[in-house]
């Protein structure tokens, strides 16, 4: 309403193949609480959203207080966390990897 200040943010990751998703949720869910901006209820949340190509990707949601300080910083916060996690806990980020099949001359 107009009245209620809070918006929702999201944002995506896409973990390799493999990763034990079950586990890794509450991880992400408490480190995007842990950015300042972030409020606490409604709580931040994980949903396993798409089975991609080249890995799975996980839709990041949380919601702010004070949009009128600004979305894509908060993002780019909750972004840096997840990536800090991730990478703490030997998590991959998957690439797009392509076979190419040269023939002989």
């Amino acid at each position: 309403s107009l009245a209620d200040p809070k918006v929702a943010v999201s944002t995506t990751v896409q973990v390799a193949y493999g990763t034990d998703v079950r586990a890794l949720k509450p991880k992400l869910e408490a480190a995007m609480a842990e950015v300042p901006r972030v409020l606490d209820d409604p709580a931040p949340n994980c949903q396993l959203a798409n089975f991609a190509a080249d890995g799975m990707d996980l839709k990041l949601s949380f919601w702010v207080g004070d949009p009128e300080n600004g979305q894509g910083n908060v993002r780019s916060d909750v972004n840096l966390a997840v990536l800090d996690l991730l990478n703490a806990q030997g998590v991959q980020i998957p690439y797009p990897q392509r076979v190419l099949r040269q023939s002989a001359p």
